[in-house]
């Protein structure tokens, strides 16, 4: 009976294991060289929010986390776990900036392990608000 029980109980463990997938999410890193900020790109990040207002990273304090580059920025993802899927470059003719995208991916289980290790100002603020 024993034997029975145990077998019973590791086949439930093993379905609901595999009843829980990981699935591939996606987010882009946006930047743009501002001449201004002298060696400083501008880093805002669209994982499929609702809006991407404030969309820039910012510490547990709300401060703006700067990056002097797109791979400074890439390696801060990196360490939470997303991949660089695909790199891209656009010029915006109505505020004359070289834009520059890097679409990144990761493993999931749940869109709740998006922002994992993240925040934006958006979500800092929401956060304060609560």
């Amino acid at each position: 009976m024993k034997k029975y029980f145990i077998l019973l109980l590791l086949a439930l463990t093993g379905t609901m294991l595999s009843a829980q997938e990981k699935y591939k999410v996606y987010c882009s890193l946006i930047g743009d060289e501002n001449s201004l900020k002298k060696g400083i790109v501008d880093i805002r990040i669209d994982y499929g929010q609702s809006d991407l207002k404030d969309n820039k990273f910012v510490d547990e304090n709300g401060k703006e986390i700067k990056f002097r580059t797109m791979v400074t920025a890439m390696n801060f993802m990196s360490k939470l776990g997303w991949n660089l899927e695909q790199v891209y470059n656009r010029y915006d003719q109505t505020n004359s900036i070289h834009i520059i995208i890097w679409v990144l991916s990761k493993e999931v289980f749940s869109d709740e392990e998006i922002t994992e290790g993240f925040q934006t100002k958006r979500m800092f603020n929401e956060k304060i608000k609560e």
